[in-house]
């Protein structure tokens, strides 16, 4: 989703005090602030999820300068082979401030993030209402801090601080967290339900709450968090110096060297079947490419 982004602007205003945001995050490069969901009034009134430059998950809000929440996870999200499921359930009204909000990691309540500012009491948040909701980077001025990944299963439901377990479930064979493709939630008037097939941006919740794809090239990719494929590893890329795109299933190599680049996921026995397509490369009759 690289310099791609998703945008709704809502017509009504509910209560916000109370709502969950549960997706599945599959990430493409590490090290760089990158916006999940955000949402501003203004440079100083704003509500944001975000990956850190430290490869945490960052929940923002400020309120006319004043920060009204500041929480940083415990977990780094440095594994780009595979798919994250967030869960950040939030209920302002509740006495205990560690309480109001929630963050589970793969169904995994983190309950050692940092609360750099506790969440303040009876704080309404700004995520659906009537200025612009953007999913994949940060709105303020020009825009700026894209995610770079996938993503897939995107919940949003107001009025409810929903748990981890109402979006998945731990499997009883293997211990892995797995994915509950149709959960039984509200969603409440400005909820909403994305992402659930590919690149669908139609609401699946029944309130019609639709995204616009409003920048970039929004790609479908057949890797998601019930069947992971490989992709390139921009982890194992000392020696190549390579720049990876379109989910890390594009690489551009260097022009002069010998170079290479590895898979995020490796086998040693059994049957598997893989694609490529080697689209260019420089003229000349010392260049090769060996897959």
């Amino acid at each position: 989703m690289a310099n791609t982004y998703l945008q709704k602007t809502f017509s009504s205003v509910p209560t916000m005090t109370t709502f969950t945001v549960s997706f599945w995050i599959k990430r493409g490069k590490l090290g760089t602030s990158q916006c999940i969901l955000e949402s501003r009034q203004s440079g100083t009134t704003l509500s944001s999820i975000k990956f850190s430059a430290s490869n945490r998950i960052a929940i923002y809000g400020e309120g006319t300068g004043v920060t009204k929440c500041d929480i940083m996870s415990s977990v780094r999200f440095r594994d780009t082979s595979g798919w994250y499921h967030v869960c950040i359930a939030v209920n302002t009204t509740l006495a205990s401030a560690n309480d109001r909000v929630k963050l589970y990691v793969n169904g995994v309540e983190d309950t050692d993030v940092t609360r750099n500012t506790a969440q303040v009491q009876n704080w309404e948040w700004y995520f659906s209402l009537t200025y612009p909701v953007n999913i994949g980077r940060d709105d303020n001025n020009s825009g700026s801090e894209f995610f770079d990944g996938s993503m897939s299963h995107f919940h949003y439901c107001t009025g409810t601080q929903y748990q981890a377990s109402a979006f998945g479930s731990t499997d009883s064979t293997t211990g892995e967290w797995k994915i509950n493709t149709s959960p039984s939630v509200t969603y409440g008037s400005n909820g909403y339900f994305i992402l659930k097939d590919g690149n669908s941006v139609t609401d699946q919740s029944g309130s019609s709450n639709n995204f616009t794809v409003a920048g970039g090239n929004f790609t479908k990719t057949e890797d998601c968090p019930s069947n992971v494929f490989a992709t390139l590893n921009p982890l194992d890329n000392q020696s190549a110096g390579g720049t990876f795109s379109n989910g890390n299933n594009t690489v551009t190599s260097v022009n002069t060297g010998y170079t290479y680049n590895t898979s995020t996921l490796g086998v040693n026995t059994g049957k598997f079947y893989w694609e490529c397509k080697w689209s260019a490369q420089p003229t000349g009759s010392s260049n090769q490419v060996l897959i």
